[in-house]
């Protein structure tokens, strides 16, 4: 029989998984905007694309210059919906990524053992304390980060890609949130370590 912490881990594990895929899928479907004036849908490319630079302004607006209708070429729908649309896009999928870490953090916070304090090292709670407070750290910096270069890349009318190519501005974005990551996985170490130290000398879990 599972334990009431068992199944809210299980659970919170699900709900990570499903938003994660959820953000992936919002990154990748493609994007269509309608214009109700001329009664007219076009498809923007995927958020995904515009963050490659595999999409963006000059392809929009390109396309509306190719229109063959008149009225709609004169509308640019394209050109002037996309790039709301598109940042929607990456506003509900930075949603979901949020998501995904407070389902990891129940999910965290459930997946103690059951020990009776007199039973735990302080060295090992100590270590074990420091490793997860180093890697919720260093996790919130690498989303903020990764956010912060997907806004970035994914802004249009920024005046940045006149003068460098949005791949680099990504490689180097995330050259500089290697020690954020590290920070997470050194974080993790610890917790592991703590853990191990901690568990020497308590009892089994209850089954």
């Amino acid at each position: 029989m599972w334990s009431i912490g068992a199944r809210a881990r299980t659970i919170a594990k699900a709900a990570a998984v499903l938003a994660a895929m959820s953000s992936v899928a919002v990154l990748l479907g493609q994007v269509e905007v309608t214009d109700h004036a001329v009664s007219v849908t076009r498809t923007c490319g995927s958020a995904f694309d515009s963050a490659i630079d595999r999409s963006g302004w000059d392809l929009w607006w390109a396309s509306d210059l190719d229109e063959p209708d008149p009225t709609v070429r004169s509308e640019l729908v394209r050109t002037r919906l996309c790039p709301d649309a598109v940042n929607r896009r990456f506003a509900i999928a930075m949603a979901l990524g949020a998501m995904v870490i407070g389902a990891a953090f129940i999910a965290q916070t459930h997946h103690r053992s059951k020990r009776r304090p007199e039973e735990s090292t302080a060295v090992g709670a100590r270590i074990a304390r420091l490793g997860t407070a180093s890697s919720w750290v260093g996790l919130g910096l690498s989303l903020a980060g990764l956010i912060a270069i997907i806004v970035l890349v994914g802004d249009a009318e920024s005046t940045l890609f006149l003068y460098t190519d949005r791949l680099v501005v990504t490689v180097v974005g995330l050259l500089v949130l290697t020690p954020t990551i590290a920070l997470f996985v050194i974080g993790r170490v610890l917790t592991v370590l703590g853990g191990h130290l901690d568990s020497e000398t308590t009892e089994p879990d209850d089954a």
